[in-house]
């Protein structure tokens, strides 16, 4: 008997690490797929990396926070404007719709979001937002990047 709960419990152990280690390859893959949709976006020299996010994929994701998602933020050398989105966004590929003006409200106090562009590509939801700190201050540009389900992908 006691044998046999050996047995059963080596084979649970080696289940277990099996399919821990194939669910991880394939999160990792997921995470790696994201950073090569992300880098086909040409970030011009000059502009600095402020952050940088990669939520993998999860079994259960809370909070309403789909994963696996990619977030990367840049600041750039100047004040954006609608067409240097749109520039930004035709470099990479992916077709924008574009809302928003990308001017500062006068009224506006502390960061503000000025414009956003939301695509879809090749199975991803692609989301550029573009913040101003203040006044003449240069441009914030948020990239969000997430996988979507089949369900999602095709609608």
């Amino acid at each position: 008997m006691r044998k046999l709960a050996i047995r059963l419990c080596l084979i649970m152990v080696l289940v277990w690490a099996g399919a821990f280690f194939f669910v991880k390859t394939h999160h990792d893959s997921v995470a790696v797929q994201l950073g090569a949709v992300a880098d086909q976006l040409k970030i011009p020299h000059g502009w600095t990396v402020v952050s940088q996010h990669v939520e993998r994929e999860r079994f259960i994701c809370f909070n309403n926070k789909s994963c696996p998602t990619l977030s990367r933020t840049w600041q750039a050398d100047r004040v954006l404007e609608a067409e240097d989105v749109l520039r930004l966004a035709e470099a990479s590929g992916w077709e924008f719709e574009l809302e928003g003006t990308c001017e500062r409200g006068p009224e506006s106090i502390g960061l503000s979001s000025v414009c956003s562009a939301l695509a879809t590509y090749e199975g991803h939801q692609i989301q550029l937002s573009v913040d101003s700190l203040e006044a003449g201050a240069p441009s914030l540009i948020r990239l969000q990047l997430k996988a979507l389900g089949t369900e999602e992908a095709t609608e």
